[in-house]
């Protein structure tokens, strides 16, 4: 007689996610992380908080949330263990955020606008506008609420999680946009900033609210040389098909790269692939290398909605 070898039955993790009132959170992406194989698992809460991650193979994990900073102070839990069949309860309770839900800049406000909103999104249909010369035009005004994001899970070096956990102690004093100055290209899509896109042959500009503009050249022109180190860096694009790739170099090191805290290098190397497959929607996959800040290079991918409004 054969033997039929059993795989080990997987294990899961599940909690309720309580803001700290003790009420239920919702619609948080939650993320459970192999210690090992670095292999990610993704779920989000419910409307009643409660989440699940299912089919976890036995190991050590870590348990992250991903919340905007001004509702709650991100949440890590690292060492989780999942043994064969196991299931692992694991309450969240989260933490006040930068702005300590004060009136009309905290999580209440930042949940009423969402419940606002929300209603009224309508996604244009229709097909994908072009240039003159075919290209797809990228112009409009894109907003992420209504979209769908992949933020990833960078692994930062030793040094940069030192910084980001003291300037969470410090409540993100030091957020250059606290100060008046530019946040960053990275911080923006990671954050889900709306962004105003306009084109034109040879050059696409990209601003949004409080920022410096950025343009992208589209004029077959290169990187200098010797690039003088700047918030937004040097972007010069090329056309693969409809896909617009975007490369950046040229990055001073005063920008965050999140609102956890973690900062970027003068070695930081931005890839952007733009698509619009529609009339509605905008593709955004946003490939970073910081031989400075990161031990690997961090994808974030995120899909805008066009706003004619």
């Amino acid at each position: 007689a054969s033997l039929v070898a059993q795989q080990p039955a997987p294990g899961t993790i599940a909690g309720t996610i309580t803001d700290p009132d003790g009420r239920a959170v919702p619609r948080v992406p939650v993320l459970a992380v192999h210690e090992t194989t670095k292999a990610v698992y993704r779920a989000a809460s419910s409307a009643t908080g409660e989440y699940s991650i299912s089919q976890l193979p036995a190991g050590s994990y870590l348990l992250t949330t991903q919340v905007l900073a001004n509702s709650f102070r991100p949440f890590a839990r690292a060492g989780v263990q999942i043994t064969p069949g196991q299931a692992v309860k694991l309450d969240i309770r989260m933490e006040e955020g930068i702005a300590l839900n004060t009136l009309g800049d905290g999580r209440e406000f930042f949940q009423d606008v969402a419940k606002a909103n929300l209603p009224k999104l309508v996604i244009p249909t229709g097909p994908t506008p072009r240039m003159q010369d075919g290209k797809p035009d990228f112009s409009g005004y894109w907003s992420a609420a209504g979209g769908s994001s992949d933020l990833g899970l960078p692994e930062f070096q030793d040094w940069a999680v030192a910084l980001a956990i003291k300037r969470q102690a410090d409540d993100l004093r030091d957020l250059p946009g606290s100060l008046c100055l530019p946040n960053g290209v990275v911080l923006a899509v990671n954050n889900g900033v709306a962004q105003r896109i306009v084109q034109a042959p040879g050059l696409l500009v990209m601003y949004s609210e409080g920022q410096l503009p950025r343009q992208i050249f589209l004029d077959g022109r290169g990187h200098p040389s010797d690039p003088n180190p700047t918030w937004r860096g040097h972007s010069v694009g090329r056309w693969d098909g409809d896909t617009l790739i975007s490369d950046t170099i040229g990055f001073n090191d005063r920008p965050w790269l999140d609102w956890s805290g973690h900062s970027q290098t003068e070695k930081l190397h931005v890839v952007e692939r733009f698509r619009r497959p529609d009339l509605g929607h905008l593709e955004l996959e946003m490939r970073l290398e910081d031989a400075g800040a990161l031990k690997a290079p961090w994808t974030i991918k995120r899909t805008y909605i066009l706003d004619p409004k």
